[in-house]
């Protein structure tokens, strides 16, 4: 089966419908009357960004349907910066420990982005 990556576009505020998923920003729940940081899988991600601010969107990629949405953090430009700058060295980091990470050339297309020259 071929990965498809698709970039995250969340419909306009709406909250996933299941079960077992935990509004991030609910301080009604347990989990946050305990002061535990909520840990989550991500493999679908969306950055919208403007003048003064930008949301990433965290989802995760579910069989058969859209990605549902995990978390939607807003930030400042210069957060995103920081977030952006931190993230490289992390990978760099990585890459030099144990090898190279290598993207199928989906994710590229689908962000409209130019793949990376080694």
């Amino acid at each position: 089966m071929p990965i498809i990556q698709r970039p995250y576009v969340p419909p306009e505020d709406q909250t996933p419908q299941e079960d077992n998923y935990v509004n991030p920003g609910d301080t009604r729940g347990a989990e946050a009357a305990s002061g535990e940081p909520i840990t989550f899988y991500c493999d679908s991600m969306h950055i919208y960004s403007s003048l003064y601010s930008a949301v990433l969107f965290f989802g995760e990629q579910m069989e058969e349907r859209e990605p549902i949405l995990r978390a939607r953090i807003k930030v400042s430009p210069q957060m995103l910066k920081a977030f952006a700058l931190l993230a490289s060295k992390h990978v760099r980091e990585y890459e030099d420990a144990v090898g190279p990470i290598t993207l199928p050339e989906q994710v590229y297309n689908a962000w409209e982005l130019e793949p990376e020259q080694q």
